[in-house]
């Protein structure tokens, strides 16, 4: 039996199991809804957990159904699986610090992009946020949470609040307007990003006056 201690947002396991090192690096919403090639509010199915073959760890599957597109071609309905690193399986643990969590009937609010064709959540746990219904008023508000691993269901009564709530509305018309004037944050070297959007994004930027020169050589 592995035990495990709730630290923030990432669980700290036994030394024996297998954990992957991670650097989180901080994202403005302007830059996770520019980097991402979907948002969308969704409905979280299932999880699977596979082996990654020739490798020595887990990655979950996680079946989303999307309930409201911001971006993205895809439509209201749709279904489609997101793949993080991590997971558990027969006995068997591996653990990714911050990496996204998603349980069962969990509303959330996500960030999605494409590699090697396969969705996977934009900046790590950032990419993923949770919905929760206000008791009186029925406004979701957005909350940070990381169920353990293995949770059947999510239940949003069990969530603690914030005392100052940050409502889904505020931030979707935050989303909606940075899309609607096709904005472009200034230009940094974000971990991770395919080359080929980081070209888009340097030249995007350079058009926007939103490049800084120093960032030519590297």
């Amino acid at each position: 039996m592995i035990r495990s201690t709730f630290l923030s947002i990432c669980f700290v396991l036994a030394a024996s199991v297998p954990a992957l090192a991670t650097t989180m690096q901080p994202l403005e919403l302007s830059e996770l809804t520019y980097v991402a090639d979907l948002v969308a509010e969704a409905d979280v199915v299932a999880n699977s957990v596979e082996k990654v073959e020739g490798k020595e760890y887990l990655r979950t599957a996680t079946t989303l159904r999307l309930t409201h597109v911001i971006k993205g071609s895809a439509a209201d309905g749709d279904v489609l699986d997101v793949l993080a690193l991590g997971g558990e399986l027969g006995g068997e643990v591996t653990t990714v610090h911050s990496t996204p969590v998603f349980t069962p009937d969990e509303r959330v609010l996500v960030f999605l992009e494409q590699r090697a064709g396969a969705w996977h959540v934009v900046g790590l746990s950032q990419g993923k946020i949770t919905l929760v219904q206000e008791p009186g008023t029925g406004r979701d508000i957005l909350v940070k949470v990381a169920p353990p691993r293995g949770l059947q269901r999510f239940d949003e009564e069990a969530v603690q609040l914030p005392l100052v709530p940050e409502y889904f509305e505020d931030i979707l018309s935050l989303i909606v307007a940075d899309l609607h004037a096709d904005f472009v944050p200034t230009y940094r070297i974000i971990a991770g990003l395919p080359a080929h959007k980081d070209a888009a994004f340097r030249a995007a930027a350079k058009l926007e006056g939103k490049f800084d020169a120093r960032w030519e050589d590297q």
